[in-house]
């Protein structure tokens, strides 16, 4: 089932601008567990008030919130591991991220006379960085529990208005709707598509070389490499974040149509799974949409 919807507003934009998310993660129709894992969170700075003199309000003070956060990770490895690795990944670079963020940077200067600041300084290092310690981690957990190869996919985006970031590692992908044009700003680290780029012949779509990942979070020895890329958003931009059992299904022409649907985000999350599932559902799969509405 579709997650209940957020949104988050940026005030300090102008006009302000408001971001909604919503996902939905299914197990399809041939797996026996649902591997993939996903999440939607906003990222702000808040303390507890214990006690204050003169006397104050005790409990949560929140401050401006400093971004949305989405993340999706299909997990991989076999005896029951795949979904561990995909929750340990997005646990940890979750709460990396929420300890290493450089908050005093993360606000654009919208002052009168000044353009919106189109980078924010430190934040490609510390995506970057939460990957490296997701990939630790999770091959920490694998050989604690016996299963050293298990690893999992990355797809993750930051979005501070109007700027968003991509961090990325394997073959979930992130969409950017823009109108009726879909454009991918991810690419798939699998060995078919280091073929097709090296300009030797593409494998055959049924090719498993398709599934043969050679960059991923845990599951190798080797330190993962990962995509960073950054975006300057407009107003009624649409993202997509989802994994393969989407995409081995649906193609971008068939993604991009539902994207650009007027529905609800809700709907169109229970519309590319009810489709994946259509088509023959061989793969978990999991969804991400959001957008910003001025």
């Amino acid at each position: 089932m579709p997650s209940e919807p957020i949104s988050l507003t940026f005030a300090g934009a102008q006009p302000a601008v408001t971001m909604r998310a919503a996902g939905a993660t299914h197990i399809g129709r041939v797996r026996q567990r649902n591997e993939d894992s996903f999440l939607i969170a906003k990222l702000q700075r808040s303390m507890v008030v214990y006690d204050a003199s003169p006397p104050a309000a005790s409990g949560w003070v929140d401050g401006e919130a400093a971004g949305l956060l989405l993340m999706v990770a299909d997990g991989m490895g076999g005896q029951g591991s795949g979904d561990v690795a995909s929750q340990t990944a997005v646990n940890t670079i979750a709460g990396y991220l929420l300890n290493v963020m450089p908050w005093a940077t993360l606000r654009a200067d919208q002052g009168a006379n000044r353009a919106p600041a189109l980078s924010l300084a430190g934040v490609r290092d510390q995506l970057s960085s939460a990957l490296v310690v997701g990939d630790s981690t999770v091959k920490a957990v694998g050989a604690q529990t016996g299963t050293p190869r298990m690893g999992t996919t990355l797809t993750m985006a930051f979005i501070h208005w109007p700027i968003l970031y991509v961090a990325h590692v394997g073959d979930t992908r992130c969409y950017l709707g823009r109108g009726q044009r879909l454009t991918r700003l991810t690419t798939d680290h699998t060995l078919a598509q280091q073929i097709a780029e090296s300009g030797s012949p593409p494998p055959e779509p049924d090719s498993s070389l398709h599934n043969v990942l050679w960059n991923s979070l845990g599951g190798s020895e080797q330190i993962p490499q990962p995509q960073i890329s950054k975006v300057t958003l407009e107003a009624e931009d649409v993202l997509l974040l989802c994994s393969d059992g989407l995409t081995k299904h649906l193609d971008d022409a068939e993604i991009g149509k539902i994207l650009a649907t007027p529905e609800p985000y809700e709907a169109r999350a229970a519309r590319f799974i009810e489709s994946a599932n259509h088509a023959g559902g061989s793969d978990n799969v999991t969804v991400l949409i959001a957008g910003a509405h001025s």
